[in-house]
């Protein structure tokens, strides 16, 4: 027997009836949520899949498995919202957000007060069209791969922390969306801002740009599948690159790097016509925040 087969038995020995099983129920229950509200997808099925193979694979793959699992609900939770959202959000601001920008950010444009994202509309080009396609197409790999570096590779102490941190930011992010969603500029651009179109489907906005420069429907599927089209404010692309930028200068390991990309991010996002200026700066306000709340006690506990 090989000692990675006897290190799994031990380990399989060891366990309770809960622990061995309760996965599998678990699992077994998310797949009978999705198809009870009929929205069981392909997807869903390898999502638990890899829940349970990740789980049950053992002692040896425990420490990549409690990596990825916030990111694993992260991606369940922000996909049930499309179940829920409708039916327990506040009243959808399209107005108040956008005088916001105009008041705060405002630019001059043909004799008028516009938004950096509708100024930006008129200057667009095809290399920033693929900076901040790829910036936005890799923010959550970039985010992966500076955590896994710092818990893997660096092993600094705390580490372990980080992506618990995305987990707190991302779940913040989507309560927020329902107590105050809000409408991106593209949807004012297409709709106005009148009383908020319900049925409204998502978009790519500017990133369908890179989709055309490639000749491919990256953007495209990616946003035909968002589960809330009012979840503008905050930007959590904004927040969880800062969140990076955060975490970068604690552990005084990749700055310049988290820092360069994340002032990338922050300038898609408004480029791409996907956020106002004032969605990014709450995206900040919330991974500063979430960092705060984490990190706070842990530093007491080492003090």
């Amino acid at each position: 027997m090989t000692a990675w087969a006897t290190s799994w038995m031990t380990w399989w020995r060891g366990l309770d009836w809960g622990a061995r099983w309760l996965p599998v129920a678990g699992a077994a229950a998310f797949l009978a949520m999705h198809a009870w509200l009929g929205g069981l997808r392909p997807d869903h099925a390898l999502l638990a899949g890899a829940v349970l193979a990740g789980y049950y694979a053992g002692p040896r793959v425990r420490p990549v498995f409690l990596f990825f699992l916030p990111l694993v609900i992260v991606g369940a939770v922000y996909d049930a919202q499309r179940h829920w959202a409708e039916a327990v959000r506040a009243t959808v601001r399209v107005a108040e957000p956008h005088a916001w920008e105009l008041r705060w950010f405002g630019l001059r444009e043909g004799g008028q007060l516009v938004t950096p994202a509708a100024w930006l509309q008129t200057r667009t080009h095809a290399a920033l069209d693929l900076a901040c396609g790829a910036a936005y197409l890799l923010f959550i790999p970039v985010f992966l791969a500076v955590a896994g570096w710092w818990r893997f590779r660096a092993r600094i102490p705390g580490a372990d922390r980080v992506m618990w941190a995305l987990l707190g930011l991302n779940l913040t992010g989507y309560a927020v969306y329902l107590l105050y969603p809000a409408a991106p500029p593209w949807y004012v651009d297409r709709h106005g801002l009148g009383p908020a179109v319900l049925t409204a489907l998502p978009e790519a906005a500017g990133a369908a740009r890179f989709d055309a420069l490639l000749g491919v429907d990256w953007f495209a599927g990616y946003y035909g599948r968002n589960a809330n089209v009012f979840g503008a404010m905050p930007s959590l692309h904004v927040g969880q690159t800062f969140l990076a930028v955060l975490y970068a200068w604690q552990f005084r390991s990749l700055r310049g790097f988290t820092t360069g990309f994340w002032l990338l991010v922050c300038f898609a996002s408004v480029y791409l016509n996907h956020h106002y200026v004032i969605d990014g700066l709450a995206g900040m306000a919330l991974a500063l925040g979430v960092w705060a709340a984490i990190e706070g006690p842990a530093a007491l506990r080492r003090g």
